[in-house]
C-alpha cells in the first residue's frame, strides 16, 4: 500500500495507535516495525554512506546481530534505494535526492512493516522526485505500508489510496487518485 496524504493543515495530535496498541507506551515493541523518515534526513553526513549505514545499523539493530548480518542488511537498503554506485561518498557531498534516500535506506535497516516519510520529495529536481516515488512504489510493492505526505500532486499518480486534509485537521476525502478527479 502506498498511501499519500496531502493538505495544507496539520492533524490533529492524539494518542497514535498500531494494530490496536498505543505506540507511545509500547515503543520497544515497535522499534524495528515502523520506520520514519523526517523531512530533512538524520543520517551522519560526515561518513562515506556505508559507513555511516553500518553505524545506524549498529544502533538500532538488535545486538545478537552477526557483523555479516549487519554487512548484509546495509548492502541490501542501499541496493533498495539504488544507491550502490556511491556507497563510498560521503554522505554530506551527495545530491539532495541521494541524501533522502540515504535516510531512507537507513531505515529500511530494520525492515519495518511501515513507512512514514513527511514529504519525501521537497526540494527535489521532478526528475529525483519521480525516481524516488517510483523507489516508495518499489517498496510498497514489496509488502511494506508507506505513508507520505506531499504538497505535489505528481507525488500521487502511484499511491493507492490518497487522504486530502482539511482546515482543522479534519480528513477531506479518502480514496483512489481516479475518485479523486471524478
Amino acid at each position: 500500500l502506498l498511501e499519500a496524504i496531502a493538505g495544507v493543515a496539520t492533524p490533529t495530535v492524539g494518542s497514535v495507535r498500531f494494530d490496536g496498541v498505543d505506540l507511545h507506551a509500547n515503543l520497544a515493541k515497535f522499534r524495528g516495525v515502523i520506520g520514519y523518515v523526517p523531512q530533512d534526513a538524520t543520517i551522519h553526513a560526515e561518513l562515506p554512506l556505508q559507513h555511516s549505514l553500518r553505524y545506524a545499523a549498529r544502533l538500532r539493530l538488535p545486538s545478537s546481530t552477526t557483523a555479516a548480518e549487519t554487512d548484509e542488511a546495509v548492502r541490501a537498503a542501499i541496493a533498495t534505494v539504488g544507491l550502490t554506485e556511491h556507497t563510498d561518498v560521503r554522505v554530506g557531498a551527495l545530491s539532495g535526492g541521494q541524501r533522502k534516500r540515504a535516510g531512507i535506506a537507513a531505515e529500511l535497516l530494520t525492515d519495518p512493516r511501515v513507512f512514514f516519510l513527511d514529504e519525501p520529495t521537497s526540494g527535489l529536481d521532478p526528475s529525483t522526485s519521480a525516481d524516488l516515488i517510483a523507489h516508495l512504489r518499489t517498496l510498497a510493492d514489496r509488502s511494506a505500508t508507506v505513508v507520505f505526505t506531499t504538497h505535489s500532486v505528481e507525488d500521487l499518480a502511484m499511491c493507492d489510496r490518497i487522504v486530502f486534509m482539511a482546515h482543522g485537521g479534519r480528513v477531506g476525502f479518502v480514496g483512489t487518485i481516479d475518485e479523486a478527479f471524478t
